[in-house]
């Protein structure tokens, strides 16, 4: 699972939209779409900025084995 998915389920799990999580992030919603489609790469510094909005690690955003679903 790439990078973008993970976020995706994550930001799902939270019943965040793209929207939200752009605010969030300091990202356009368009780009957000592009991010979990697997069409444009994250940065390390929007990786970072992703984790602190979805309330997880850079490395479960990373690791495809640590996506949590969030009761």
């Amino acid at each position: 699972m790439m990078v973008g998915a993970r976020i995706a389920r994550y930001r799902k799990n939270k019943k965040m939209s793209q929207r939200e999580l752009g605010t969030l992030v300091h990202i356009d919603q368009t780009l957000i779409s592009r991010i979990e489609r697997g069409e444009r790469r994250v940065t390390s510094d929007e990786l970072v900025q992703f984790a602190r909005a979805l309330g997880v690690s850079v490395s479960e955003l990373l690791n495809e084995d640590q996506v949590k679903e969030v009761v």
